[in-house]
């Protein structure tokens, strides 16, 4: 959410508080408790629309790219140590100079292409590599793959997200509106409530930002000649 409608939804919070504090002066079933629920179920769906813009996809996807880095990393010095013996071995393994990560994956698509020889393999385990490394290499990219198509279904749900909170801030800000009208009715003639409603219902501003003055003089700084 962005800062107006944190503003709201922090409204919204204070409304319903009011509204449970002095839930024994509206009958069951009153416009007034029709209104205060349905502001509460806003509420509980702007928590969960919070909940679906979040996420560490981004983070995870990092880390597994990561791990494809030392793979590759780990194959690549490998393979010049073969080279000492087989010239030109190396450079079917030449570790990516850019470590962007199309470039890594890219890496990867060439690298799993040369390991689908049993017999370049069995170079590599000869140097100690583990068993698995290639089976290692692939369940890495398929990783990072999968990863990728998670973040666009999470970047789709996220706009939708967005849509749905801006809806059910409006759908808030008019369920204020109308329990306005009925506080300033029910609590005209108790003015200690009316002032607790009007607290509790109004939107705090966004704070101001600080004018930088005229021709760059810090504020409070004299500019008279001493």
């Amino acid at each position: 959410m962005n800062d107006r409608e944190t503003r709201r939804y922090d409204l919204f919070g204070r409304v319903q508080t009011f509204g449970s504090g002095n839930a024994a002066d509206f009958a069951a079933g009153s416009k007034a408790a029709g209104h205060f629920a349905r502001l509460a179920q806003i509420i509980w769906d702007l928590d969960v629309e919070k909940a679906r813009q979040g996420g560490g996809s981004a983070t995870a996807k990092e880390l597994l790219f990561d791990s494809l880095r030392l793979d590759l990393q780990s194959i690549a010095r490998t393979a010049r140590a073969i080279d000492v013996g087989e010239p030109g071995f190396a450079d079917r393994f030449r570790s990516p100079e850019s470590q962007t990560q199309n470039v890594l994956l890219t890496a990867a698509d060439a690298f799993a292409r040369e390991l689908a020889d049993p017999a370049v393999v069995a170079k590599f385990l000869a140097y100690e590599l583990p068993a698995d490394f290639v089976a290692e290499l692939a369940d890495d990219v398929a990783a990072i793959r999968s990863a990728e198509s998670s973040m666009q279904s999470d970047d789709q749900i996220g706009v939708a997200s967005t849509a749905a909170v801006g809806r059910l801030i409006r759908e808030g800000m008019a369920e204020v509106v109308q329990l306005d009208a009925i506080m300033n009715n029910k609590y005209a003639r108790n003015p200690a409530k009316l002032r607790a409603w009007d607290s509790a219902s109004h939107v705090e501003r966004a704070p101001r930002r600080e004018r930088k003055p005229a021709g760059g003089t810090p504020p409070g700084t004299s500019t008279a000649a001493g």
